[in-house]
């Protein structure tokens, strides 16, 4: 019996192979096909994978990048709370006016790594326009290139409002006897019913500040129990007279705060001329923010009295003046706003502390504190000549205190309570923010950082 195959003509035969081989070529092809399609989908998720990380570690890049200048500007506002340079910059590494750091690695997503450096110029307050730059570098997991962001920020001493720790003299400033500047805490438990604790030489500290902007500052017998801040041009006095830095160069602005008006207020009263012993009067209703307000004219405010429990805002007009007698009871308040001259041959305030009083004055007429007078206040005086004589130990400014020129005469002493801090703010603004990204951007980061920053 024959078999199958061999019954199969040759030709039969050969057409069926060829068909096979056509069948394998094209499966060939369509296997090629997919794996081309499947290769360019791969990479095709693999750039898109990278690029989204790129993405993600830009973005943190800036974040990481901003972190470093906050670190900046958290040294310069504790400055400005009256931390010394030395304490608030420690940590960094200081050279001239310049300070620098590198923080330590963040383990970012993915197993990146992120290095933050910062570099600040004129980080004591010495530069008028000090700024602050911030690079942060993250390397990517997959080996790739790494991301680095760049900012700077400029900031500005702003020397309005709250912002003082302890004396400013704006054109000058001159000690003609053994007066002192010191610092002392009278609440330190931080309490925000107190009790506050009179100023004594016990607990006298060496924390606080005095700035002269401009003119020159003469120390006679005096000493400076902190840190002096010069301006541009003024000389320093002997460096045995102050216990702390001098800072030169200094520079800032300053601001009259505006006091409220009649039509700012949801409840206010017209006392004319005229100042009741006692603030508030009976039967007077607060504004919607618990304060009383009054306004005044042509009147001199003195022997006044502020019951505890009370917040009381007395504005005045048409030269209205200020002497003594003023008290300010337990957890009462009094902001005074004038442009009269303040006299005080007495005492202001002898019940509570400086942050109970705060007077301002947009006089440029003299006042005087005289006959070894006490203040416990907050005075503001920008445009006015302050002259403070005492002729014994009991003359005494505590709180703190800012004039165009200030002269002490005898042993009249300024002491800055640091319990003020909390309401002195943070002088310090910002006035710059801005990613370097610009090729011509960045060619400049290495001039501006002494070669810190590539």
């Amino acid at each position: 019996m024959m078999s199958r195959a061999a019954s199969t003509p040759p030709v039969v035969r050969h057409r069926l192979a060829d068909r096979r081989g056509s069948l394998l070529i094209v499966a060939m092809l369509f296997a090629a096909a997919i794996a081309l399609v499947l290769v360019s989908y791969l990479n095709l998720g693999r750039t898109s994978l990278k690029v989204a990380h790129r993405s993600f570690f830009a973005s943190d890049a800036t974040n990481l990048a901003e972190a470093g200048l906050e670190e900046a500007i958290g040294c310069f506002n504790l400055m400005g709370s009256g931390t010394d340079p030395a304490t608030a910059w420690a940590g960094w590494t200081i050279s001239g006016t310049d300070a620098m750091r590198t923080l330590p690695p963040f383990n970012r997503d993915q197993n990146a790594i992120g290095i933050v450096k910062v570099f600040v110029r004129g980080y004591d307050g010495s530069n008028v326009t000090p700024y602050a730059i911030s690079q942060a570098t993250i390397t990517p997991f997959d080996g790739s290139a790494p991301i680095v962001k760049v900012i700077q920020s400029g900031l500005k001493i702003d020397l309005s409002g709250f912002s003082m720790n302890g004396v400013v003299a704006l054109n000058g400033m001159t000690i003609k006897g053994q007066s002192i500047a010191d610092s002392f805490n009278s609440n330190p438990t931080n309490s925000p019913t107190g009790p506050w604790v009179p100023y004594s030489s016990s607990i006298a500290r060496a924390n606080t500040r005095v700035i002269v902007p401009a003119g020159a500052i003469s120390m006679g017998n005096g000493t400076i129990y902190g840190n002096l801040l010069l301006g541009a041009g003024v000389a320093p006095p002997p460096a045995s007279q102050v216990t702390g830095t001098i800072q030169a160069n200094f520079g800032g602005t300053l601001k009259m705060p505006v006091p409220p008006t009649a039509a700012s207020v949801s409840q206010s009263y017209n006392l004319g001329a005229t100042i009741p012993a006692v603030l508030p009067v009976a039967g007077h209703l607060p504004a919607a923010d618990g304060c009383y307000y009054y306004f005044c004219s042509g009147a001199t405010i003195g022997n006044l009295t502020i019951p505890s429990g009370r917040n009381v805002v007395l504005v005045g007009s048409n030269n209205t003046n200020m002497g003594s007698g003023i008290t300010v009871q337990g957890t009462a308040t009094c902001a005074i706003y004038i442009d009269g001259i303040v006299t005080c041959t007495g005492t202001i305030n002898n019940g509570s502390w400086a942050g109970a009083l705060q007077i301002f004055t947009t006089t440029s007429q003299p006042c005087t504190i005289g006959n070894n007078g006490q203040i416990v206040a907050c005075l503001y005086a920008p445009n006015s000549a302050l002259t403070a004589s005492g002729g014994g130990k009991t003359g005494m400014l505590v709180g703190y205190y800012v004039a165009k020129t200030i002269t002490t005469t005898g042993h009249m002493d300024f002491h800055y309570d640091e319990a003020l801090q909390p309401l002195s703010g943070n002088p310090w603004a910002q006035t710059l923010w801005f990613e370097m990204q610009s090729a011509a951007d960045r060619a400049t980061v290495a001039g501006l950082t002494n070669n810190f920053l590539p």
